[in-house]
């Protein structure tokens, strides 16, 4: 057979593997990203603009068990994919037991700091009078489910490292938990008139619901991400090299409640009420194109950290590729979608539009257009994370959620008042991309994909590899 008959084959193999890493990946972030727009739609046509505005006031909170779960959940799931390429079973389920232990105790600390210090808090993130009271409303209930917002999205990429298959369980999960959320913010926001308590109570149950559903699967079904009933009777703890690994991760997480926070701030000085139901609406617009590339990026991640273990160097380089085509064409769409469909998607959240569409509508072009070199920051990182290279990603993900962002939106706020701030997020990623591409270049010619990684026998797990023709 011919050289290229056999690499068309291995580039079809992986095309294959990453579509089925993909569309549970994809699907799950979008019903997740559905029924937080369910959340939003309700608040803002049920409870009222102000509401809306408290909403958003909260999300840095809320962005913080998100961020938890995706660095414990991609630095336990990049380390346990090497680890099965590698043969070595019995370790990853004893990460994955101490993955367990983690975000239990973790979740604890932060319920109780949430529950004592909830004034303080959303009086911290700029809220006062009318809506400090409807943001206390939703965050002193929010913090009894903080254990389940944690597990979320780590338990659906726990499930993605065991097989496929496990995969469309956790859409299944996903989905549950989006029916649950949807039933019950009619419920107590339509029927029983409960306001912001009643979606705090309705977002806890739905994460509830999803969590334990997915855990559920790893204890009783799954046959390799399953936890070792003595994690540490090995003498090694992992957690350390866990969350190292997962801390450009959890950097890129927590940037959206950086970002909201900063710019709630510079909005509320600007725009006053109005313009945070505006962000907010912003927010929501992106929130499923950003879900959907980051599950674009987080699909060749499994793929790599596999194939770095079993020292596959063609197959983790065309694991690459599928990536970087399948996040730029999507973020190709992303732009034309936002330019064209900006006015419709407002008056779905407020149907009155008014100032807060007046605001909108010179400011959706520059997020559009921003998603084009996001894509490319996006899929440096995530390709460094999955070679454990999480020094380089952090540096990535510090650029683009801290430093560049913060310093420009201070400059263009202070030099060009608030309506240049809308400017910021395309010149940060921009900038940013310049940084990743040198980050990159560095990583390919040092061959940091498979420093420190010694070669096995042969890859194992029919969902992961390339069966070689």
């Amino acid at each position: 057979m011919s050289h290229t008959s056999t690499l068309q084959r291995t580039n079809n193999a992986l095309l294959k593997q990453y579509v089925a890493l993909a569309v549970p990946t994809i699907l799950s972030g979008w019903v997740y990203t559905v029924y937080t727009l369910i959340d939003g739609i309700f608040i803002g046509r049920y409870v009222g603009q102000q509401a809306l505005a408290a909403l958003n006031l909260v999300v840095p909170l809320l962005y913080v068990p998100y961020a938890f779960s995706v660095m414990i959940g991609v630095g336990g799931a990049t380390l346990i994919s090497r680890l099965l390429g590698q043969n070595r079973e019995a370790e990853a389920r004893q990460v994955f037991a101490q993955v367990l232990w983690t975000m239990l105790c973790v979740s604890a600390v932060m319920s109780v700091a949430v529950l004592l210090f909830s004034p303080q808090i959303v009086t911290m993130l700029g809220a006062t009078g009318e809506l400090a009271t409807q943001a206390e409303a939703f965050v002193c209930i929010y913090a009894y489910f903080i254990l389940f917002a944690n597990g979320l999205y780590a338990m659906e990429l726990f499930l993605r490292a065991e097989s496929a298959k496990a995969a469309r369980f956790g859409l299944y999960a996903m989905f549950m938990g989006a029916l649950t959320n949807i039933a019950l913010d009619y419920w107590l926001i339509v029927v029983q008139g409960r306001g912001m308590a009643g979606a705090a109570w309705a977002t806890g149950m739905s994460m509830c619901v999803s969590s334990l559903v997915m855990l559920g699967y790893h204890l009783f079904l799954a046959k390799r991400v399953v936890p070792a009933w003595r994690p540490f009777a090995s003498g090694e703890s992992h957690v350390g090299k866990m969350l190292y690994n997962g801390a450009s991760e959890f950097l890129g997480a927590i940037a959206p409640a950086i970002t909201v926070f900063a710019f709630n701030r510079v909005i509320l000085a600007n725009f006053s009420e109005a313009g945070l139901a505006a962000y907010a609406i912003l927010e929501y617009m992106t929130l499923g194109a950003t879900v959907t590339m980051v599950a674009l990026v987080q699909s060749m991640q499994p793929m790599i950290s596999y194939y770095r273990g079993a020292h596959d160097r063609q197959a983790l380089r065309g694991s690459f590729r599928l990536g970087v085509v399948a996040v730029v064409g999507f973020s190709v769409l992303v732009a034309i979608a936002m330019a064209t469909l900006s006015r419709p998607l407002t008056f779905l959240f407020l149907p009155e539009g008014g100032q807060a569409w007046s605001i909108l509508e010179h400011a959706v072009i520059w997020y559009a257009l921003a998603f084009l070199p996001a894509a490319g920051n996006l899929i440096v990182a995530g390709f460094l994370t999955a070679i454990e290279a999480p020094g380089p990603s952090a540096i990535i993900a510090m650029l683009r959620s801290w430093i560049l962002l913060l310093g420009i939106l201070w400059l263009l706020n202070a030099a060009f008042g608030g309506a240049a701030i809308w400017y910021t997020l395309l010149i940060t990623e921009l900038l940013t991309l310049a940084a990743s591409a040198w980050l990159y270049r560095t990583a390919d010619r040092s061959g940091r994909a498979f420093k420190d990684v010694a070669p096995v026998a042969g890859p194992r797990g029919p969902d992961i590899r390339v069966n070689r023709p």
